[in-house]
Parts: C-alpha cells; structure tokens; sequence
C-alpha cells in the first residue's frame, strides 16, 4: 500500500535536535524522514499493546542455562497452558551450558506479558526479552 506523502515542519530544542542527529548517525539512518517514520511506528505498536484486547504477535527471547534440572520441561509446561498461541520456537546452543530460543507468541497483550514473566523468572533464566509486533 502506498500513501501519499505529506510534508511538514517539525521544531525541536537544539539539544534535543543534536541527539536526534547523533542517533541518526550512531544507527546509520539515511535520512531524519525515516528516522521519525521509525519512532511513530514504534509508538503506534506501543498503543496497540496497551488498549486493545485483540491479537498481537510478540517474540520472547530467552537465554537459560540447560543444566538447570527441569527448567526446560517448566518452560514447556508454561507455553503448553496458555490460552495463547505458539507460532513457532527456535533453539539455538550457544555453548556448552546456554541455550537462546526464540518463541513467537500470537494471542491477547495480557496474556501474552503473563507468560513472559511466568518464563523470565524461572531459576535457570539468565535473560528473558519481549519484542512487541502487531500490525498498524
């Protein structure tokens, strides 16, 4: 889909204009149009998540140890009895004592940051992240 596109003005604080430049430089932006295309999107899918009850989609990104005794069967459990639905999981060993996997997760915000914090505080669990996705 393509929209027209608008053009306007926008005022800033110097200091506030110079770290938006130096963010533009630090994450390669091509340009300031994008860069603020970037941070809309970003608030937009923030909103989403916080008013609606409909699906979204997330992707939680957990770092654990694989010795910890039963973590993983816990972590299994803990998918299994959700109402949200699993999409699809990738296992990755990072060594010989971590592993990462990737879980996309499709269902109700609420649901979906409760499983997050039932999986983030599991013993074993040394990094736990939830990336927010929905489409705007």
């Amino acid at each position: 889909m393509h929209d027209e596109t608008i053009r306007f003005t926008v005022s800033l604080p110097k200091a506030l204009f110079d770290k938006m430049e130096t963010e533009l430089d630090n994450k390669n932006y091509q340009s300031r149009s994008e860069y603020i295309r970037d941070l809309f999107r970003d608030r937009l899918v923030e909103n989403k998540w916080e008013e609606t009850e409909d699906d979204v989609i997330g992707v939680l990104t957990l770092m654990f140890d694989h010795h910890r005794k039963g973590l993983y069967e816990k972590m299994m459990m803990i998918q299994h009895d959700h109402l949200v639905q699993i999409l699809c999981s990738t296992h990755v060993h990072l060594d010989h004592d971590h592993c990462l996997e990737n879980v996309t997760i499709k269902g109700n915000p609420e649901k979906i940051r409760a499983i997050v914090n039932q999986l983030s505080v599991l013993k074993g669990v040394e990094f736990a992240r939830l990336t927010s996705c929905c489409l705007i």
